[in-house]
């Protein structure tokens, strides 16, 4: 005989008491820095079940307050770090950290992608391009010819 519909029997926290134990747990946990896949009481799944079904018991901004709070305790580590404060500490393995947890990236990265975004800041790129020094003297030919340079790409120039 199938359950009735609407049953909650394989609900992971049936009622409200227990979501909002298991949020404050939830809480907790990344608030203190950790990861959510690391929550041993559920899945990222599970708590994103549980946060869009029952938001009065999973608020939205008690959620994004613990991320927070797990992202200054990252932040404050690095400055603990960065000022001499932790023996030993490994600040490439932080750097890494942060671009994994917090999505940093370096500056060269952002300034790249800026330059090559689309085809036609790759076309305006290519025209800045250093030139070889048969381009150069084909062009000062050109130019002291009154001639167009020749456009086939051979170098040759010649209307021949």
């Amino acid at each position: 005989m199938p359950a009735p519909k609407g049953n909650n029997y394989a609900a992971k926290w049936p009622t409200p008491k227990e979501r909002q134990a298991a949020c404050k747990a939830f809480c907790d946990h990344i608030s203190h820095g950790f990861s959510i896949e690391s929550f041993p009481d559920a899945s990222r799944k599970t708590i994103r079940y549980y946060a869009e079904q029952y938001p009065e018991d999973f608020p939205p901004e008690k959620l994004e307050e613990a991320a927070r709070r797990g992202l200054l305790f990252w932040e404050k580590l690095g400055q603990q770090g960065a000022q001499g404060k932790i023996d030993g500490f490994n600040s490439a393995s932080w750097i890494f950290n942060m671009k994994n947890r917090a999505g940093w990236r370096d500056r060269t990265d952002i300034d790249a992608r800026g330059i090559f975004g689309t085809p036609d800041d790759a076309q305006k790129m290519e025209k800045l391009k250093p030139r070889s020094t048969e381009q150069i003297a084909l062009g000062v030919m050109a130019i002291l010819t009154g001639e167009k340079a020749g456009d086939d790409g051979n170098g040759s120039g010649s209307s021949d």
